[in-house]
């Protein structure tokens, strides 16, 4: 079902049963080591990629080393998350409840505080929202009326975890 822009806004700003602000993604430092060993391990793969003559692959390395030296840089940003009795609202974007397929709460303090949000569209990315100091109960069953919890989910996805440790 297609809605109008303006109805989308008005029920966006409606959303206030849990409103907080966090980071639009976790920032790591990176020093001159991981630098260093990163540069040394593209190195290898493109030498290797050049080696076997798979030059589309020595490109791709190049071109990802120089994304992650760029863009790696940046600091993150500060967005409002809402939730209310029609959806949440990441970053100004609306997900509707009926647009969700199902959320999960992986809370570990002081480590781990994160809701994450399953879209139901296949091409759609997964939300990874920060809880900060947000009630993880109260969220939970709020949510829960809405949409159908992953309880299967119980740790980080593997692909935060490996990012985590390899500072992308």
């Amino acid at each position: 079902m297609a809605y109008t822009k303006e109805f989308l806004d008005t029920v966006a700003k409606s959303q206030d049963v849990f409103v907080w602000e966090t980071s639009s993604w976790e920032h790591v430092e990176r020093g001159p080591k991981w630098y260093l060993w990163m540069s040394l391990v593209a190195l290898l793969f493109a030498g290797y990629a050049i080696y076997t003559e798979n030059y589309m692959f020595a490109f791709i390395i190049i071109l990802v080393g120089l994304i992650l030296v760029f863009a790696g840089n940046e600091r993150p940003r500060k967005v409002l998350v809402q939730i209310g009795n029609n959806g949440v609202v990441y970053d100004n974007k609306l997900y509707m409840f009926n647009d969700i397929n199902d959320f999960g709460i992986v809370y570990h303090p002081p480590h781990t505080r994160l809701l994450y949000i399953e879209p139901q569209s296949s091409i759609a990315a997964r939300l990874r929202i920060s809880l900060e100091d947000e009630d993880p109960v109260a969220i939970r069953s709020h949510l829960r009326k809405y949409v159908e919890e992953d309880l299967d989910l119980q740790e980080e996805h593997f692909s935060d975890i490996f990012g985590r440790l390899l500072k992308l």
